[in-house]
Order: structure tokens, then sequence, then C-alpha cells
């Protein structure tokens, strides 16, 4: 069983490829909520160093941990305790969806915030496609013109994009073309000045995802 204490815990649960590596953590406990949803988030590219220790993704865990929302990330497969191997999305998005799956069997009724950064936003849209139990799909940095099959039009849930206008491993006008495609609901926080990884400007996406996600009420 997977438990979200106070105190990051890690674990090695067996998935549809073997281990999956996660650590999970409670939300703060004088704004936890016992019937909040459960925030996963998805970290980058796993042949170019991404792992679910990256910046951007421990910053967004922070986000939810402050907030008083459980948390969980986890390595895709390959990466770290992880076993098996690179699957370019597929496989990814796969262990996500056993990892919900998961959680729900010991947590009946729950629902899900689903966040990624970089080629973590596609394993976590394309998750949040197959359901109906996510209250919120959290991209930033979305590569849509790479994997633009992984990305849809309409959606069960809000969603919400954070994209650096300096970005040089995607491409803001294509995330830009997207977004303007999205027939639900969707917010595009668009940040000047900054490249992919969000150097020196972590504390400006943390209060971007602090403000929709009180606009939302999902910190409530």
């Amino acid at each position: 069983m997977i438990e979200f204490n106070i105190d990051e815990t890690e674990y090695l649960v067996p998935g549809p490829a073997g281990l999956i590596q996660c650590k999970a953590r409670a939300g703060a406990t004088d704004k936890q909520r016992e019937k909040a949803p459960i925030a996963i988030i998805c970290h980058p590219h796993p042949l170019f160093e991404g792992s679910m220790d990256n910046k951007v993704v421990t910053t967004l865990a922070r986000v939810f941990r402050d907030q008083g929302i459980s948390q969980l990330r986890f390595n895709f497969r390959g990466v770290g305790k992880s076993e098996g191997q690179h699957a370019e999305l597929r496989g990814e998005s796969e262990d996500l969806i056993f990892l919900m799956n998961l959680l729900l069997a010991e947590r009946p009724g729950r629902k899900f915030v689903l966040a990624g950064f970089s080629f973590g936003s596609g394993v976590a849209s394309i998750a949040a496609k197959e359901r109906t139990d996510v209250e919120h799909l959290l991209l930033v940095a979305p590569p849509t013109s790479k994997y633009g099959s992984a990305y849809a039009t309409r959606y069960t849930c809000p969603v919400s994009i954070y994209q650096g206008d300096e970005d040089d491993v995607v491409e803001p006008k294509s995330v830009k073309s997207w977004v303007g495609r999205i027939e639900t609901e969707s917010q595009l926080y668009w940040f000047d000045g900054v490249g992919h990884f969000f150097h020196g400007k972590l504390p400006d996406l943390s209060q971007a995802v602090q403000t929709e996600f009180i606009k939302q009420e999902i910190f409530r």
C-alpha cells in the first residue's frame, strides 16, 4: 500500500514492466484535506537525464504539499530504481494509469490532479484523455510539436498550461497554437524571458500554479 506521510516515503511498486520507484508525501498538516485530489507529477524525458528529482517536478510537489494536497512522483521505466526500458510515452502512460488504479483501489472515490513537465506532460495528457476521475491537468512546457498525438483538444477536466517564450526545447508558438484549439476550459500562463527549465523563475511558476488552483477551488 502506498501511504502519504508527512515525511516523504519511497516505494518500489511492482508494475506492468517491473518495479516502479515512487516517492509519496502528504500535504502540510495544517491544511490537509482528507478528500482532496491526489496529485501525481510526471518528469521530463528519461533519455535526457529526466527524473522525478527534476527541479520543476519537485517545485510542483512543494506547491501541492504546502497547500495540503498529497502528492506522488515516480521514475519512468529505466530511470533510477525503476525497471524496464523507455517506451516513448506508451509504457510511461501505462505505468501512470497503473498507479492511479492502485491508489483508487486503496482509496475508492478519490480524484486526481495530473501534472507533467516537458515529456512528462505528454504522459499526463494521455492518461487524462482516458479518465473521468481527473480534476485538473497541469502541463509545463508541453512538446506539442514533437508529440502532438499525446495532446487532445477536448478533456473532461480544466487544463492549465505554463510556457516560457524563450524555450529552446519546446516550440512556444506550437504550444500557443494548440492551446487556441482546446475546446474545454483552459488557461495559458505565458512567461516572458523564460526558458525551458524555468531557471531563476521557479517561484513565478509556483505562484502561477497557486493562482490557477485557487481559482479552480482545488486549494480549498
